[in-house]
């Protein structure tokens, strides 16, 4: 056989399509990868190409075919999103010789992560750094009686860490999703030294006519139940169906209720119903309990039971399932006796928090092993409302002073730190910690959400500057970055959208004036019409998605022009995929890069387009002319290998293919 250098080109140019992995050129030196291997030949000697040409062929040989997987594709049976078929992966845009630092990150829900190994391959190819959405979270690894359990933990960070990605932790200290039981029992009355009897009291009540919420709860939408609140009957549970189990309609009633183990307490609801009925209830925790059906009628009672705690903290869970109708209940309080307390002083309160503080940063470092290097120290600290004397917002607390709607609570276990702690001894208690217990190089971000706000012109992110330079004034406090969430939306509304723009512009420049880290950390997107409404995935255009698609490109941009490489941490996208609608967090709504069914959407170009510095992408079939004739009765083969399933011309959609050992295009 004659390999002229045509020849040698030409196959060589097949087989470097084949393998669709172009590293660099440099006029000298060609690099590709293959799957597994990366290869480098010197492009102008025939003879040494010939060798590597060999090599390659013999490595293809020992390969199997592997087809596309369904997050490298755009939406199936529809020409709009082949042109996405030709993408590489989202963190091969990045151009590390101008942006040493960057990070591509992703939120992560661990569990996904860890057992579908679709979720786990998509994240890993697309992004070089993955944050947990909520399993690094004090209230994911610690218990009502303060047990910690980091299993999870070590997992994920093991499993990510040794794909190649970094792994960034979220969050130490936080006023949400906390151990709530745990630390409020800490901080319960001591026994007073003088008081020898014990006395009849309440240890736990909620008014649902003024507190209007509920712990976690089932999904309503999929068990056909609902629930409400109004000033004059409390909590409404309608239910509509009934389910095969009592328990698929459940919920907390009531949280962190202080008990003592053996003790036995009275409850008491005032309760009725649309017809008589039952409720099935649980006081304990996930794994033991002491269960009692509560009777009630069409007319209001107070309804008492005597429950024996099976632990020293409990949750109240309800459960009615097997009802259909309305259930209203007013109210619930628990009573026992207990021994004659006293409250903590000042500094016991202080000392006792920091000892939580400790046990919960050691142990989660320790379960890290060192390999978690960067971290959100404190999360959502600043509430955006009130006036803490030198013109910032206040912190966010329980009414905090001149901003009493402040507060911020997911998962309905909120605990103010700085309630007990104090403003500025909380985070530098943290900061600490973290320091003490973590890797020497560890890096430290305060995060927060609204950072872009065009409403008060970025007041939040001011106030947050001026608040770590309080934290840091003892010289000792050390803040290494700021993370901006930025849960934003597009608005069709120009005036409106231009505005965002603004405050994006501004944000970015206040951040990177203050010299340290800048990160993007919590990045999704929603859709406002212009009327300012959300629109629901279901209900978006095309033209729509591609507005989406512009403004992350526009953001990246940005984030590149005005953050200088030296700062540049990295942005992360919070939600890699569309919400559901079931979904606790923007539901329905076109918040992913890709789909529900993982396909890449518009948005991905233009996370590619920002990455990439805004130039055209080369998808390879840029600019070549397609092919007129083709018998797809020969056998037509993709890229990789893979025969296709298709009897003309007209069913193959955009992009090479490969027949009868050449290479041909269709568009």
């Amino acid at each position: 056989m004659s390999w002229g250098l045509p020849k040698v080109t030409m196959m060589y140019s097949l087989i470097v399509s084949m393998m669709k992995k172009i590293l660099w050129y440099d006029g000298e030196r060609i690099a590709f990868r293959t799957l597994n291997h990366t290869i480098m030949a010197n492009s102008i000697n025939c003879l040494t190409m010939k060798k590597v040409l060999m090599w390659i062929l013999l490595v293809c040989l020992s390969m199997p075919a592997m087809a596309q997987a369904r997050f490298e594709l755009g939406k199936p049976n529809n020409d709009d999103y082949r042109y996405l078929d030709e993408y590489m992966a989202l963190k091969d845009y990045i151009d590390y010789s101008k942006y040493p630092n960057f990070k591509l990150g992703a939120g992560t829900t661990v569990s996904d992560y860890l057992s579908k190994s679709l979720v786990r391959n998509m994240i890993n190819k697309n992004f070089t750094e993955t944050v947990a959405g909520n399993a690094m979270k004090m209230a994911s690894c610690v218990d009502a009686n303060g047990n910690m359990n980091f299993s999870n933990v070590k997992s994920y960070v093991n499993v990510a860490t040794n794909a190649g990605l970094s792994v960034y932790g979220h969050t130490l200290a936080w006023h949400s999703q906390q151990a709530k039981g745990w630390l409020l029992k800490l901080l319960a009355d001591k026994p007073d030294p003088n008081g020898d009897n014990e006395i009849w009291t309440v240890i736990a009540s909620k008014d649902f006519r003024t507190n209007k919420s509920v712990g976690w709860r089932s999904d309503e939408t999929t068990f056909g139940y609902s629930l409400s609140f109004d000033a004059t009957n409390g909590l409404k549970i309608h239910t509509t169906k009934i389910c095969p189990n009592s328990y698929d309609v459940q919920f907390l009633a009531m949280e962190n209720i202080l008990t003592t183990k053996g003790k036995t307490y009275k409850m008491t609801m005032t309760v009725r119903g649309s017809k008589a009925g039952v409720l099935h209830s649980k006081l304990g925790d996930w794994g033991n309990g002491a269960y009692i059906n509560i009777p009630f009628t069409t007319e209001w009672q107070d309804v008492e039971v005597d429950y024996k705690s099976p632990l020293e903290s409990c949750f109240f869970m309800l459960q009615c399932g097997d009802f259909v109708g309305d259930i209203y209940i007013k109210s619930i309080k628990f009573e026992g006796y207990v021994g004659q307390t006293i409250p903590l002083t000042q500094q016991e309160r202080h000392d006792t928090l920091v000892y939580a503080m400790d046990k919960w940063i050691k142990g989660m470092m320790e379960a890290c092993g060192g390999k978690v290097k960067a971290w959100d120290l404190v999360n959502e600290a600043i509430s955006g409302g009130g006036n803490d004397g030198s013109g910032n917002y206040v912190l966010q607390g329980n009414n905090p002073s001149g901003n009493p709607d402040a507060t911020w609570d997911v998962g309905g276990e909120n605990f103010f730190w700085q309630d007990y702690m104090g403003s500025l001894e909380y985070v530098r208690q943290a900061c600490r910690l973290a320091r003490k217990y973590g890797p020497e190089d560890i890096v430290l971000f305060i995060n927060d959400y609204n950072l872009e706000s065009d409403w008060d012109g970025n007041k939040k992110l001011k106030s947050l500057i001026n608040w770590i330079k309080k934290w840091e004034a003892d010289g000792i406090t050390k803040i290494d970055g700021i993370g901006t969430q930025m849960h934003i939306s597009y608005y069709e509304n120009k005036n409106t959208q231009k505005s965002k723009e603004r405050a994006i512009t501004n944000m970015f420049r206040l951040m990177a004036a203050t010299g340290k880290w800048v990160r993007v950390s919590e990045m999704d997107m929603g859709y406002c019409d212009a009327s300012g409404k959300d629109v629901s995935t279901n209900n978006m255009t095309e033209a729509q998605h591609k507005n989406m698609a512009d403004f992350y490109e526009w953001i990246i941009k940005e984030y590149f022009r005005l953050v200088p490489p030296e700062q540049q941490w990295g942005i992360c996208q919070w939600c890699t995929n569309d919400s559901p609608s079931n979904s606790g967090w923007r539901p329905n709504s076109p918040v992913g890069i890709w789909d529900i069914d993982n396909y890449r959407k518009h948005v991905y170009a233009g996370f590619v387009r920002g990455l990439n510095g805004g130039e055209p992408i080369d998808t390879a079939i840029d600019g070549v002319p397609a092919s007129t004739t083709i018998d797809a009765s020969k056998g037509i083969y993709n890229l990789n290998g893979l025969r296709m399933d298709v009897k003309s011309q007209e069913e193959l959609p955009a992009g090479l293919y490969i027949l009868n050992g050449k290479k041909i295009v269709v568009k």
